[in-house]
């Protein structure tokens, strides 16, 4: 008979050190569903509502160092995560993108921007 295999627990630590769950998850679950989650439980209020997301896309998620890839699963970064003891908590950090925040920025940056002299320029703070 197969053994059960208990769900992962996950928390998820922000830069500003506020923390969201932990979470269950199955290792099956794609990071893509986990992002899901944890936009669908972002706090509407307390220090993480002044950096909410605006979709789960705007998530990135970190994990000893590495971003997470949406397309893989949990079970892909068995490894990164350390402990496989059964009750153990696993910490990742969550990262929310700014708003326009990519090519999407990049792309409205070139279409809109005006012709730009060439030279240099210092500041000084």
């Amino acid at each position: 008979m197969a053994e059960e295999e208990e769900p992962l627990q996950i928390r998820f630590r922000h830069s500003s050190g506020t923390d969201l769950g932990p979470f269950p998850f199955d290792e099956a679950a794609s990071i893509a569903a986990v992002k899901e989650l944890v936009f669908a439980r972002w706090p509407s209020d307390g220090p993480l509502a002044k950096e909410a997301p605006s979709a789960a896309s705007d998530l990135r998620i970190l994990c000893s160092g590495q971003f997470l890839d949406n397309g893989k699963t949990l079970k892909d970064y068995r490894k990164l995560m350390g402990s496989s003891e059964a009750l153990a908590v696993v910490t990742m950090h969550v990262l929310v993108r700014p708003p326009q925040a990519g090519k999407a920025a990049d792309k409205a940056d070139v279409e809109g921007a005006k012709p730009q002299k060439s030279g240099c320029a210092c500041v000084i703070c």
